[in-house]
């Protein structure tokens, strides 16, 4: 049965800034509506892309946040820590039931969150380093 509510781990981008948060988990509604909220920035409708992270994990994800220059946010690493891609946007992490039906994320799922979806460091900051 689904639930109404669920655990994510969500990955937030500041809109303006760009600057990459902390990941937390939260408590969200388990329904299309607040998925799209969530990665669309709080604005209602648009396409989601879910994304599997293993076999368990699941990223959510705005599909055209690409196309509409939303700001860097995650690396997508494989298990060997290759690039697969780079994600924009919001990120939100559930557990994968089934097509389309996703349960609370664990927190033993964290760990994993993080190695496979690790933060930008923005190019300003890159200076610092060496």
């Amino acid at each position: 049965m689904k639930k109404s509510k669920i655990n994510a781990y969500l990955l937030r981008v500041d809109e303006t800034s760009g600057d990459s948060y902390k990941g937390y988990i939260a408590e969200v509604d388990n329904d299309l509506g607040a998925e799209q909220l969530f990665v669309n920035y709080n604005q209602p409708h648009g396409l989601i892309q879910v994304i599997k992270l293993d076999k368990n994990i699941c990223a959510i994800i705005n599909d055209e946040g690409k196309l509409k220059n939303f700001h860097i946010n995650r690396l997508w690493l494989d298990e060997d820590g290759n690039i697969l891609d780079f994600i924009v946007g919001n990120i939100m992490c559930v557990r994968c039931v089934e097509e389309g039906e996703f349960a609370s994320i664990l927190p033993s799922d964290v760990a994993v969150i993080e190695k496979l979806l690790v933060p930008v460091v923005r190019k300003e900051f890159m200076k610092e380093w060496h």
